[in-house]
């Protein structure tokens, strides 16, 4: 068999299931792409036609102010955990590896090319590096030395049809590079695996010589074969990128990074999670690289030690100058959680923080040290040289929706990213003079919002009584009554137009009788006659009482919980509400000192659920804040982390979808489609496909307003 033509499936049969792995695939788009909407430039603004699109070219100059219904917690990447700050950080910040959310395309960034390996040990020998290029139940074929490895096409010379390398440019030595190519759209990826002078010297082994090693799920482990695949990653770092304060980036920086990220007593669960199987991190080659290694396959490596997921995770180690602990870690993530930074932050980004004026508005403006710009046009993809075009950006606090409609006809704010339903269908944004100012633009939303039970109170422990509230929540009327439409329900955890979101799923309809009848069948009954439902839980007599807390950034948040409460309490149960400030309420809910949660996660094509559902993140503040735990969810979200082949990935995920919508540690309410007001004149506006749907660095004035110079 030829290499060429490999595509070997392996299947490790343990407690009885299927967690097949791919091996080798020809060279194909990733599937998930198939699962994303068209992206159309200036899709939604009455003024721009095809022709404008096509021949569209990017002014420089003016100032962008943006409504938020919330004020920031803080902006440091590593402990920070609501989305509005991600935004902003990420318009501030730079990654090893970027994506292209059109294609789901990787591409080198503050690294100018990255390669991957997979990892063998044999029973007599040392671990090897290399390429794993075929396997079955009873031998690996392996090619020791062989990486596959992702350029830039700019830093290629272009490769003739039919070609088996690529040389790099003179900038980069001109080294060549041998193997199978994969020629995307911003990339070419060589695959040495399959170079025909190193094919020549791979070897089959039997897995009987492999050394073993031993993989625990929970409470569970099994002995596997040592040869794993997809875990070595070595990123090579650009020369010439700065941070903000014209400090230089190195490899240094990104070792001190990954340490401070999983020191224990830095508060960063959230984002911890994602690199607790990483094994080492070593800077290499004078500097120039640095290499990470798992000790097991995750699908979404790449994506978090690139640092593109959510916001990148760099931090400056000449700032924090963490050899003054003497190598206590505890004091340093002592000073690190505290630490000024979180409000005047250093990043490599495009931007830096200008101003911060706490619930009133935060300003950043163009970093004009910013290392992309000392680059030829063209060098990184999706980049032009003279980006970012918006000299700044400004976020205003409006909590209350009608000032900010006032004054976006007024031109004091040019663009409402959270526009409320009843905003958006009220009579005064749709008039001629609002549409003559204004663009209305709506995308389904990366998202979904839901009533997190807390499972520690006795009185949420009963997967019955979750589920009878769920009967009792008239999600259909809350859609239609207090969304008018932009919102529509939703069943499960996964992005809902993804493949990972099982639509088989029967929805849990809302039925007020049907309701009091499970509640019966839970034990909860009306036994001394004042109207509240009672249950006998480890001997005392408990009230079915709660209470539900909201966050005040959000008008509607109120008259859902209105809705919520006058349903409840018509089956006999006691809700109060609490209403509190964003901050407050984020911190109550990281610190689980609540009954039930009115939340929203943002999701992705295709999410990683182990973050928020499997069990061991309840600890250290991490995002399982339910303190959900059923081992059968808990074996799956650690299978699909390890499961290259994305088939099987959405498999599994479905299979998540469905036991958590049976077991309801939430009541899963809405998915929304996303409302936007965007002012007319501004173009190079795109929506993407990801709870980031905003890259703000290619917006810019056709006209710059007068009070925006």
């Amino acid at each position: 068999m030829e290499f060429a033509s490999i595509r070997k499936g392996f299947s490790l049969l343990a407690a009885g299931i299927f967690s097949p792995v791919l091996l080798c695939a020809d060279p194909v788009p990733d599937p998930a792409a198939a699962y994303l909407p068209k992206i159309v430039l200036d899709e939604f603004n009455p003024d721009v036609n095809d022709a404008a699109r096509a021949n569209s070219a990017a002014a420089r100059g003016g100032k962008l102010r943006i409504r938020t219904p919330v004020d920031y917690q803080h902006l440091n990447n590593l402990t920070v955990t609501g989305q509005p700050e991600r935004v902003v950080i990420n318009h501030m910040s730079d990654s090893l590896v970027d994506q292209d959310f059109e294609t789901l395309e990787y591409y080198p960034e503050m690294a100018w090319s990255w390669r991957e390996a997979d990892l063998i040990k044999t029973k007599t020998g040392e671990q090897e590096i290399g390429r794993i290029v075929a396997r079955d139940a009873d031998t690996v074929t392996f090619v020791a030395g062989a990486w596959k490895t992702t350029f830039g096409k700019f830093d290629v010379v272009p490769p003739a049809e039919g070609a088996t390398h690529v040389v790099l440019t003179e900038q980069w030595g001109g080294e060549k590079y041998e193997g199978r190519l994969r020629i995307r759209q911003h990339t070419i990826q060589v695959d040495a695996g399959f170079d025909s002078a190193l094919a020549a010297g791979a070897r089959k082994i039997a897995i009987a010589e492999l050394d073993t090693w031993e993989f625990r799920i929970g409470t569970v482990s099994e002995t596997r074969p040592f040869a794993k695949e997809a875990v070595v990653f070595d990123f090579r770092i650009r020369p010439g990128v700065t941070w903000s304060d014209g400090e230089p980036f190195t490899a240094e920086d990104v070792k001190f990074s990954y340490q401070t990220l999983v020191n224990p007593a830095v508060d960063a669960q959230s984002l911890r999670n994602h690199y607790e199987d990483v094994e080492s991190c070593e800077v290499t080659d004078g500097g120039k690289s640095v290499v990470f290694k798992y000790r097991k396959t995750y699908f979404q490596a790449l994506s978090f030690l690139g640092g593109r997921t959510g916001a990148s995770y760099f931090v400056p180690r000449h700032i924090f100058k963490p050899e003054q602990f003497g190598g206590d870690e505890k004091a340093f993530a002592e000073a690190f959680n505290k630490s000024e930074f979180k409000e005047r932050p250093v990043y490599t980004g495009p931007y830096r923080l200008k101003e911060w004026r706490r619930e009133d508005s935060l300003t950043i403006t163009r970093n004009e040290k910013y290392w992309k710009n000392n680059l030829p046009d063209g060098a990184i993809a999706k980049w032009k040289k003279g980006q970012p075009w918006l000299d700044e950006i400004t976020w205003t606090v409006y909590k209350e929706s009608a000032a900010s409609t006032k004054d976006l006809l007024r031109g004091v704010l040019d663009v409402d990213l959270d526009v409320e339903p009843s905003t958006w269908v009220q009579a005064d944004t749709n008039t001629p003079e609002f549409l003559a100012a204004m663009t209305r633009a709506e995308k389904i939303g990366f998202l979904y919002t839901y009533i997190g039970w807390n499972l520690t109170r006795p009185i949420f422990q009963d997967k019955r009584t979750r589920r009878a509230l769920a009967m009792l929540i008239p999600r259909e009327d809350i859609c239609r009554s207090v969304h008018h439409g932009v919102a529509f329900p939703v069943d499960g955890p996964m992005f809902v137009n993804g493949p990972g979101y099982d639509k088989t799923v029967k929805p849990i309809a809302y039925d007020l009788a049907a309701g009091r009848r499970e509640l019966a069948r839970a034990g909860w009954l009306d036994r001394d006659g004042d109207g509240i439902l009672e249950k006998n839980i480890d001997g005392q007599m408990v009230p079915l009482s709660f209470t539900y807390s909201i966050h005040n950034a959000r008008d509607y948040h109120q008259k859902i919980a209105d809705i919520i409460k006058e349903s409840v309490e018509q089956a006999g149960i006691r809700m109060t509400i609490l209403k509190s400030d964003w901050t407050i309420f984020s911190t109550t809910v990281k610190d689980k000192n609540f009954d039930a949660v009115r939340f929203a996660w943002g999701t992705e094509i295709e999410p990683d659920p182990f973050q928020i559902f499997h069990s061991s993140q309840m600890e250290n503040k991490g995002d399982n804040f339910v303190s959900y735990k059923n081992e059968r969810v808990d074996e799956l979200c650690v299978r699909i982390r390890e499961t290259l082949d994305p088939v099987a990935r959405w498999e599994m995920a479905r299979e998540v979808h469905r036991l958590i919508a049976e077991d309801q540690p939430y009541c899963f309410l809405e998915g929304f489609k996303e409302t936007y007001f965007i002012n007319r004149k501004l173009r190079g506006v795109k929506l993407y496909p990801d709870q980031y749907t905003h890259d703000f660095t290619e917006w810019y004035w056709s006209a710059v307003p007068e009070n925006r110079r």
